[in-house]
């Protein structure tokens, strides 16, 4: 699929969806989880992807069985650092890297220890078809991921990561705020949340969510002068 268009009806028919300029945002897919979302990949003809942010590696390995004709960028630091919100002892990361090595051997996986924004820079603009962004989430870092990583998406790709979720104590947690803000200033719609944020019997749920949007002409940061 090689358009924002046909990706976004293949989603809309997909799960029974409609949207127009009054569809209120983000749209729930309630019955899709994030291991549906490595299927639906695999479902779009997806051939090239990273992951931010892959600690031991359980995600990446989620995303190469579901589709293990695609090439997966599997990127981290593997090292404590300023602004990481859950570890930072040296020998958990040490030891996330070694266990990420073993996991991921079978697959058609590139491990590639970098931080962020520096294996970003080892990409060409729109040459992967989805990224996954779990990295830092502190309100600069997670910004930062949202810029430079959706410039590496093809149009037609998906953007989408991890623990989309309102706290409501003060944290260095802020996906949330970020995705909303990020959205509202480039206009992006229609956007997807994927799971439901409470236990519904026979659906699939989550408390830290998964979001994704297409994209799509005129979204995201150097869209705006092409």
């Amino acid at each position: 699929m090689d358009n924002g268009i046909t990706t976004l009806d293949y989603i809309l028919n997909k799960f029974n969806l409609s949207f127009d300029d009054k569809t209120r945002l983000p749209i729930e897919i309630p019955d899709i989880g994030r291991n549906g979302l490595a299927e639906l990949f695999r479902e779009l003809g997806f051939k090239s992807g990273a992951e931010i942010g892959v600690l031991a590696g359980e995600y990446s390995e989620v995303l190469c069985r579901a589709n293990p004709q695609a090439k997966l960028y599997s990127i981290d630091p593997w090292v404590p650092h300023r602004g990481y919100t859950d570890f930072m002892r040296k020998g958990t990361f040490e030891k996330a890297y070694v266990a990420a090595k073993a996991r991921l051997a079978p697959y058609n996986c590139e491990i590639v220890k970098k931080f962020s924004l520096d294996a970003a820079a080892d990409f060409t603009d729109e040459s992967l078809d989805f990224v996954y962004i779990d990295g830092d989430h502190n309100f600069q870092n997670c910004t930062n991921d949202l810029a430079e990583w959706s410039k590496k998406i093809k149009y037609g790709g998906i953007i989408s990561g991890h623990d989309y979720i309102k706290h409501k104590k003060p944290t260095n947690i802020h996906v949330y705020e970020v995705v909303r803000g990020y959205t509202e200033a480039y206009n992006i719609r229609p956007w997807f949340l994927l799971a439901a944020k409470t236990v519904i019997d026979g659906i699939i749920t989550a408390e830290a969510r998964t979001f994704m949007w297409v994209k799509m002409p005129a979204a995201g940061p150097g869209s705006f002068d092409k």
